[in-house]
């Protein structure tokens, strides 16, 4: 059984954000790293005017991978982990079948985001590379050639409207469970990641990592290994037809546990399940940042 792993990007990132999992995946999951228009080896083509333009680029490559494979997981790290929210929701407003597992990392969930929506895009040039640069994920030596600035600029400034310009609106809570990862130490990260569990009626699981906002690539090995683990002993998907009061009462009887180890020797990545409640407070590895 071999099951496709779809994986979306953080801004300033192409698809190859995710190449180097290739050797590291288990055998039996393929990586399908998604490439977003303007950059990679979609140079050509016009950045999406919102996220909405964003999800209706990705549903084919979602719907075609889906049906290819035996089963599908999404995962999306900051912007990324916002288009695959909506991505979701796509899915189940059209009667699409959902995921078998979901990952978003580094984003907080969607209204303590919205409280907190950047406006970075709009600072003139020096100042928007000066906030890219507090956020991280860009090396020093990027700063120093020009001509790598005047490529990935443009970028950098359609991928901070995009998520600096989303709307969220509420809607009823999805019907599946859903993983969330951060690094222990990222200030990018708004409000309580313990309060995913709201939008999701299997609740959420907490996956904790030494690191700042790119943990993934700091901690690369522990992050694939951990996701290998929940693909390859991952139950079976929540039934959609489940009534959410029905999955609501199952996920408050869970008993909030946290401290297990996620990494194989169990010392850089913790656990916690997220239940009715949480204790929780809250690039190309060249050029990525923030959102």
């Amino acid at each position: 059984m071999t099951i496709s792993l779809i994986c979306l990007p953080y801004a300033g990132g192409s698809a190859q954000v995710y190449k180097r999992w290739t050797n590291r995946l288990h055998p039996g999951v393929r990586l399908v790293p998604a490439e977003l228009a303007g950059r990679g080896s979609r140079m050509d083509e016009p950045f999406y005017a919102d996220a909405a333009e964003a999800v209706r680029d990705l549903l084919p490559l979602v719907r075609e991978t889906a049906l290819g494979s035996d089963s599908y997981a999404l995962f999306g790290h900051s912007m990324g982990s916002l288009l695959e929210y909506e991505v979701l929701h796509a899915l189940r407003e059209e009667g699409f079948p959902l995921p078998a597992a979901v990952f978003l990392s580094g984003r907080g969930a969607p209204h303590n985001e919205q409280k907190e929506a950047r406006r970075t895009h709009l600072l003139p040039d020096d100042e928007f590379l000066e906030e890219v640069k507090r956020l991280g994920g860009m090396p020093d030596e990027l700063f120093r050639h020009r001509e790598l600035l005047d490529m990935f600029m443009p970028i950098l400034r359609a991928d901070f409207k995009l998520v600096g310009e989303y709307e969220h609106r509420m809607r009823p809570p999805l019907p599946l469970r859903l993983t969330i990862l951060s690094g222990k130490d990222d200030g990018c990260v708004k409000g309580p990641l313990g309060e995913w569990e709201r939008y999701a009626t299997g609740g959420c699981e907490l996956m904790l990592f030494e690191g700042g906002h790119f943990f993934l690539h700091e901690w690369e090995s522990d992050v694939v290994a951990v996701i290998n683990k929940m693909l390859t002993e991952a139950p079976a998907p929540i039934s959609p037809v489940r009534s959410v009061m029905e999955d609501a009462e199952q996920t408050c009887n869970m008993v909030s546990r946290s401290g297990i180890a996620a990494r194989r020797d169990g010392k850089n990545a913790e656990r916690a399940v997220s239940g009715c409640q949480s204790d929780d407070g809250g690039s190309e590895r060249s050029a990525g940042h923030a959102p």
